[in-house]
């Protein structure tokens, strides 16, 4: 249940709590990973309103008129769970702390909020580790606010790119918080060669997999593109689309029809005679040490146009994985991938005029992402709430899995036909953390209020 936190200017050391409560021991409240102690009384006001007194709640940076979840353990209140988003890319402004990126973010507390949680962004240079508090930033009905909140119960790591990530300075503040017994999910980009590495080993997905090879040679890239006609070399690390090449041999004269983007995002299309020839024009500033080269699939097409999908998985609050959102991602004419940045159309899966079933399809891109999220899920380290996978299917419906992104892009959202998938995929990772809290609130360690 979600409560309205109200101030009791007139009590000291005290919580007033409803009758609902009437069955349980309070001695101490809990926010964020400040505790204090506290002495509790029943009230008859409302069933939804907890009364907090002002010392109380300055000793726990406790925001006004915050709407949150309750639980009692050991004879402790647990206002939460309280939530910090990790990011980085912060500016002066409070209209737009985080630049473009803004309106993405307030609509990810409001969200977040919306479930009981307390939730607000924060960066690395908003850390006070001596006083043990973050001073960051929450959205309300008023816009922006700054705010100086206790260290949170959970942290959702929204960091922006690889670079920042593996920067020594955001991974010695990954270690400190996880020192601090603060659980941390979605930590890091998924790296293509190991999540497939991972897979490959698991058999109860590795069907889904296309034959791919890292660090491939030139024979190795000769063998794979003669045997399937069309491969994909792509960056171990990449995003978006950038870097990915898609090769086409020509069976007659055995030219390599290279299709890729540009500087400026824009597909190309360039005929080479050979693999040689390709690579001495487009491999001689980076090396083939971090790519992979990857089975074509001739995928389902809709209206003449290559079609792929974007499955959303999340956990829920039990800890349980489900499927949030299935679009479909058609490729613009003429480039390697469907990314919508660079030219691709989002459609319902309803839109499409395809060769299957479309319940058969949506069943079966269901099934092969839950699996593939579980199996990722138990080999990987670290928590795991949220996966973005990019699926194809050929047209005998078997299913291949191309990506799976631990920080998966939004695009698909933009279609008026999502909305209630987006605000589901905003909430499900504030319904996790519930779930995380939960689980180690017996054994974490909370810091008693000054």
């Amino acid at each position: 249940m979600i409560y309205q936190i109200k101030q009791a200017d007139h009590l000291n050391q005290t919580v007033l709590l409803p009758s609902s409560f009437s069955h349980v021991t309070i001695e101490s409240i809990s926010f964020g990973k400040r505790k204090i102690a506290c002495r509790s009384i029943l009230h008859d006001e409302d069933s939804q309103s907890i009364y907090i007194s002002k010392d109380i709640a300055e000793s726990l940076l406790l925001p006004k008129n915050i709407r949150i979840k309750a639980l009692v353990h050991s004879e402790t209140l647990f206002l939460g769970p309280v939530v910090g988003i990790f990011t980085a890319g912060f500016y002066k402004s409070l209209l737009r702390p985080l630049g473009d990126r803004s309106i993405f973010f307030s609509k990810l507390v409001v969200n977040g909020c919306s479930t009981g949680a307390f939730c607000f962004v924060f960066g690395i240079h908003q850390i006070h580790w001596d006083l043990e508090m973050i001073e960051g930033y929450s959205f309300n009905e008023s816009g922006w606010v700054k705010i100086t909140v206790p260290f949170p119960n959970v942290i959702y790591d929204r960091l922006p790119n690889r670079k920042v990530e593996n920067s020594d300075y955001f991974q010695s503040a990954k270690k400190n918080l996880f020192m601090r017994s603060i659980p941390l999910f979605n930590s890091g980009f998924f790296n293509k060669w190991d999540v497939h590495h991972i897979l490959s080993k698991d058999g109860t997905v590795r069907h889904y997999l296309p034959e791919t090879y890292h660090a491939p040679s030139i024979k190795t890239i000769e063998q794979l593109i003669n045997r399937f006609q069309t491969i994909y070399l792509k960056p171990e690390n990449g995003s978006l689309g950038l870097g990915i090449f898609k090769l086409v041999k020509n069976r007659k004269n055995g030219s390599i029809l290279c299709c890729y983007y540009d500087e400026n995002g824009k597909g190309q299309l360039k005929l080479f005679s050979s693999i040689e020839d390709f690579l001495q024009r487009f491999f001689t500033q980076r090396s083939l040490d971090q790519y992979i080269a990857q089975q074509g699939i001739s995928l389902l097409q809709s209206n003449g146009n290559p079609v792929d999908f974007r499955v959303h998985t999340n956990k829920n609050e039990n800890g349980i994985w489900l499927v949030s959102a299935i679009a479909a991602k058609l490729a613009g004419k003429g480039n390697p991938t469907t990314h919508v940045k660079n030219g691709g159309t989002i459609k319902s899966l309803h839109e499409l005029s395809l060769p299957l079933n479309k319940e058969d399809i949506y069943r079966s891109l269901s099934t092969a992402a839950l699996s593939i999220s579980k199996a990722i899920d138990r080999k990987m380290d670290g928590e795991i709430g949220e996966i973005g996978f990019d699926i194809g299917i050929d047209n005998n419906g078997n299913i291949w899995l191309f990506e799976a992104n631990s920080k998966p892009g939004r695009s698909i959202f933009m279609h008026k036909d999502l909305q209630q998938e987006d605000r589901q995929t905003l909430r499900f990772p504030f319904q996790y953390a519930e779930y995380l809290m939960k689980k180690t609130i017996s054994t974490e360690e909370i810091y008693d209020a000054p």
